[in-house]
């Protein structure tokens, strides 16, 4: 029997796209049959949120979430010039409603019962900033040293599962990392933006992939006797950080129709 997978990319406040593709997944029967689910990023978010809500509730938490997190009044340019290379670690806008929003509505017990994978990207010693960031990538995009962590959020104990959602949104420069362990953490998608390698580390055969940018595909010839379906914006979805609710109602619409569309086209075998 085939074991579907999910795999929910990253975007920022595209995330609600997702959210629509979820309530879709829903009505057309596919979400109870799915075995893991993998997110990074935003993605990790709603991969959470997926284990502990139904659709319609993950809908209603991203329709209000504040469209002010981010105070745009933020001055970017006098932020880089007062943190300089600082700005790394403290990044020039908070993430503290994201985290308020997570202890609100985790609950634990039911993420142990699902297989959550999130994607983590560790980037030298908390003390080296940039300078760690840089020689991490480096080690992963030129000398092909994988330095992503594909972390199992249901086996994590209570109090690191937060600290890990929140390092795997933490986009570099915009946010500040995390540190664990004495490291640093950023987003996940850093270096892996659609992490179906831990669905298939997991036993998945079949994977569906949520995409929140249009031009992003995944490299099927990795993955020979790996079947994908992946569904992806009709349209564009705008800015990554605009949290705008008319925006986020658009998207959600959007991920909704899209998904149905999808499979109406390509039948889930």
């Amino acid at each position: 029997m085939k074991k579907i997978g999910l795999c929910l990319t990253g975007g920022g406040a595209r995330g609600s796209y997702q959210a629509g593709a979820i309530k879709a997944l829903e009505e057309l029967g596919i979400l109870p049959k799915i075995y893991a689910v993998s997110g990074t990023s935003i993605g990790s978010v709603n991969a959470t949120l997926l284990a502990c809500k139904n659709p319609d509730e993950i809908k209603e938490l991203w329709l209000n979430y504040p469209s002010n997190d981010f105070n745009k009044n933020t001055s970017v340019f006098k932020t880089l010039r007062e943190k300089k290379l600082g700005v790394v670690n403290s990044g020039i806008y908070e993430i503290s409603l994201l985290e308020k929003l997570l202890q609100d509505n985790i609950d634990y017990a039911k993420i142990k019962q699902q297989k959550i994978f999130i994607t983590l990207s560790p980037a030298g010693m908390e003390n080296e900033g940039v300078m760690g960031l840089l020689r991490s990538s480096f080690k992963h995009y030129i000398k092909k040293e994988s330095q992503v962590i594909y972390s199992p959020l249901h086996k994590q104990k209570d109090e690191l599962v937060v600290k890990q959602i929140l390092a795997s949104c933490s986009i570099p420069f915009v946010f500040p990392s995390v540190h664990m362990d004495g490291e640093q953490v950023f987003d996940g998608g850093l270096y892996d933006n659609a992490p179906v390698k831990s669905l298939i580390d997991a036993g998945c055969d079949t994977i569906i992939v949520i995409h929140l940018f249009r031009l992003y595909f995944i490299n099927k010839n990795k993955y020979p006797g790996i079947n994908f379906y992946e569904v992806k914006p009709s349209k564009s979805l705008g800015g990554t950080l605009n949290f705008d609710q008319d925006q986020g109602q658009k998207r959600f619409e959007m991920g909704y129709h899209d998904t149905l569309n999808y499979f109406k086209e390509n039948i889930l075998i």
